[in-house]
């Protein structure tokens, strides 16, 4: 390889429909863990391998990424190539040909990585003479990604629909040369979409590996999401409280937790470890938040119990609500997720009112309202009130 790659592509055109009602209003890449949005996560790494120009591959929601990305990296490099419709990853990764040179890496914006894989796959695709590496790990349950099938780091296949336990699975983090955009001309559509792994049958040339155990964390579904956040806060060395946020005297807060800017904790009030509060987030008084995830205006009243929960912006949950966690069976997408752990999902501007259980795996939908007293398994639709 005669130069250093400095290049990179960001796939975050997705939706995220396994995550509603969460990604109602803004797209998976920005949803938050350990109180910053996953994409940031992608996009730190990757400057912090040396990567000078990276093209961001928007779709869904796509102002909100734009925006947030602009204001974050002022200083940085950085295109937004739009999908406009939702084609598939390999279409996604189409739109960025004419943006990129000769070499580059390609990452999914709804991962959070680490820097250590993206140096790794370069590494990797340095010493090898591949047309094409890519970043694996082993996983518990790789029905949910591809499997990988390899023999001395070459790969021979990406299985989608392989099922097998403990076997390795495709990170989502690749460095390509420019060959790609003709193979994935080539690639055939499935289920109306062109899914970038596929390309790997139609590169001229062997396509390399590199194992990465660690730093590679998938907030895919709603569980997802609390445990990818539990995983993150356990690497801080100690809780992260914004200097404007006002903790009463009398609350308590079990280590690690993050708050950010101008939340109000009230007396009495128990933050439990693994929890993060985003910005202006009230906790009413005596009220127990245990892992749970309290997005930017959420509003908790008094005497209410969260456990192993999200609230989406703006959310009100009113006095003496109880979400007690646990484990449930949940259907996404129409597919059966077995004993996950889970509290209740609520979505953007959404009430719940005094009183109501939610059971766990219970959702409820972006505006929604539920009305005081209701015990609520299932789902409730988004704008739709529940009164009974």
């Amino acid at each position: 390889m005669s130069h250093r790659i400095n290049e990179a592509v960001v796939l975050a055109a997705g939706e995220g429909r396994r995550l509603r009602p969460l990604t109602t209003f803004q797209p998976k890449p920005m949803l938050p863990v350990a109180n910053r949005p996953v994409v940031e996560y992608v996009l730190d790494s990757l400057f912090e391998c040396g990567i000078e120009h990276v093209v961001v591959v928007v779709g869904y929601r796509s102002e909100r990424i734009q925006t947030h990305l602009s204001a974050r990296y002022p200083d940085a490099n950085i295109d937004f190539v739009r999908q406009d419709s939702r084609l598939g990853s390999g279409h996604a990764l189409l739109q960025a040909e004419g943006y990129v040179g000769d070499e580059f890496v390609v990452c999914n914006g709804d991962n959070v990585i680490d820097a250590d894989i993206v140096s790794k796959v370069l590494e990797r695709f340095s010493v090898t003479d591949s047309v094409a590496t890519l970043a694996v790990a082993s996983s518990d349950t790789p029905e949910e990604y591809g499997v990988v099938v390899e023999h001395d780091g070459r790969i021979s296949d990406i299985d989608e629909h392989g099922a097998e336990s403990g076997y390795l699975v495709n990170a989502g983090v690749y460095v390509f040369d420019s060959s790609v955009f003709d193979a994935l001309r080539r690639t055939p559509s499935y289920d109306g979409e062109t899914r970038l792994p596929d390309v790997i049958h139609y590169l001229d040339g062997y396509v390399s590996s590199v194992t990465v155990n660690g730093g590679w964390l998938d907030p895919s579904h709603p569980w997802g999401l609390l445990s990818v956040t539990e995983t993150l806060l356990a690497r801080l060395d100690s809780s992260s409280i914004s200097d404007s946020a006002r903790i009463h005297d009398l609350a308590v807060l079990e280590h690690p937790v993050v708050i950010g800017d101008d939340c109000n904790v009230g007396p009495g009030a128990v933050i439990g470890a693994g929890s993060c509060l985003q910005n202006n987030v009230v906790v009413g008084a005596n009220s127990v938040v245990e892992r749970s995830i309290l997005s930017t205006d959420a509003h908790v009243d008094a005497g209410a119990i969260l456990r192993d929960s999200v609230v989406g912006p703006g959310a009100k949950i009113g006095d003496g609500v109880v979400s007690p966690g646990g484990r449930a069976d949940v259907i996404l997408e129409g597919r059966l997720y077995t004993d996950r752990q889970l509290g209740s999902i609520v979505g953007d501007r959404a009430v719940v009112g005094a009183n109501v259980t939610l059971s766990p795996g219970s959702r409820v939908g972006a505006e929604a309202v539920v009305g005081a007293g209701t015990v609520l398994h299932g789902d409730v639709r988004e704008r739709v009130e529940v009164t009974h």
